[in-house]
């Protein structure tokens, strides 16, 4: 990167967004917030369902997922720019982690039951001698809501963040 593009970059960082934009981006930073929570309470629910305890260390675990947005917030309320790219991150992230989990499963162990995809937990899985099945149609449901909120909140991060460069650009 030049030093003249460095100093383009710096000069957006250091501004501010302005109020309507930054409004804008806090109901979709909500938005998947809570897109995340109800997933996460649908967990809960699976969890009641099945008669499974959900082990600490994944509740634990779990709260990186809000991580993004929380920082996300905090960008908007003190109006920095780089929230753009933090809700647009917030989004992809927790989405894109979100269905590699339930679609392919995870090998680190981190998840509990959740281990196993959304297909195995379909047809039954065994854990500690106990059988758990039954993902249900509003599972599913409640993990595609969140790419559905998710996409065009990045559109609109990132069309906003455009927007935002070209006005700094235009009024040099």
């Amino acid at each position: 990167m030049t030093l003249e593009a460095q100093r383009k970059e710096a000069k957006f960082l250091d501004s501010r967004i302005d109020d309507s934009t930054a409004r804008l981006l806090m109901k979709w930073n909500l938005a998947i917030l809570g897109a995340a929570l109800v997933h996460d309470g649908d967990h809960i629910m699976q969890a009641i369902r099945w008669k499974y305890r959900i082990p600490i260390h994944t509740l634990v675990i779990n709260l990186v997922v809000y991580v993004l947005p929380t920082v996300t917030t905090f960008l908007l309320k003190n109006r920095r720019s780089s929230s753009y790219m933090t809700l647009a991150a917030s989004g992809a992230v927790t989405s894109a982690g979100f269905l590699k989990v339930h679609f392919v499963g995870d090998t680190l162990g981190l998840w509990g039951i959740w281990d196993n995809s959304y297909f195995k937990l379909m047809k039954g899985v065994v854990v500690d001698g106990k059988l758990f099945k039954g993902i249900t149609w509003y599972d599913w449901a409640l993990l595609l809501d969140l790419p559905a909120i998710s996409a065009p909140a990045i559109k609109t991060a990132l069309e906003k963040r455009k927007e935002h460069k070209q006005q700094l650009e235009a009024a040099e």
